[in-house]
C-alpha cells in the first residue's frame, strides 16, 4: 500500500464516521490522512469543510480549503465548496454582535470569485446549477 492509498483509506473511513454522526472522530481521521500525504486534495476539501461547517472553526478550515485550491487549481468542486464555505463564514459573521475575525464583505467576494471559477471550469450541471444558484445569492448580500 502506498502512502497515498493509505490516506485514500483514511479519508474513506473519515467520511463513513461522519456519515454515523462521529465527527471528532471523522476529524481525527482526516487529520491522519493528512499527516500520511499533506498534499491530499480530497482530504483538506473534506476538513476544511467539516472544520468550517460542523465545528465552526473557521480560519482553520478556510486555510486548508484556500490550500485545497492552490493545489487544484482546476477542480470546479473544490472552489464551490471554497466559495460555499466563504459564504457560509461570512454569513455567520455578518449576524455577530462582535468584532468578526475577518470582515464578511471581503468573504462575500472571496465567495462570489470561487463560485465564478467553478463556473468557469463547466463542471456537471448539478453542480453548475448550485454555483449559480448560490452565486446568485451571494451577488445580493454584496451588491
Amino acid at each position: 500500500m502506498t502512502k497515498s492509498d493509505g490516506a485514500q483509506e483514511m479519508l474513506g473511513r473519515a467520511q463513513s464516521l461522519h456519515a454515523e454522526g462521529r465527527i471528532d472522530e471523522a476529524i481525527a481521521e482526516a487529520r491522519r490522512a493528512l499527516a500520511l500525504a499533506p498534499d491530499y486534495v480530497n482530504a483538506l476539501t473534506y476538513l476544511g469543510t467539516t472544520l468550517v461547517t460542523r465545528r465552526l472553526a473557521y480560519q482553520e478550515g478556510l486555510d486548508l480549503l484556500e490550500r485545497a485550491a492552490a493545489l487544484a487549481p482546476d477542480d470546479a468542486g473544490v472552489h464551490y465548496s471554497l466559495g460555499w464555505c466563504y459564504e457560509f463564514v461570512a454569513y455567520r459573521l455578518e449576524k455577530q454582535a462582535t468584532l468578526p475575525y475577518r470582515d464578511p464583505v471581503e468573504l462575500y467576494q472571496l465567495a462570489a470569485a470561487q463560485l465564478r471559477r467553478c463556473i468557469d471550469l463547466n463542471p456537471e450541471v448539478g453542480l453548475k446549477e448550485d454555483a449559480e444558484d448560490l452565486l446568485a445569492a451571494v451577488r445580493q448580500r454584496i451588491e
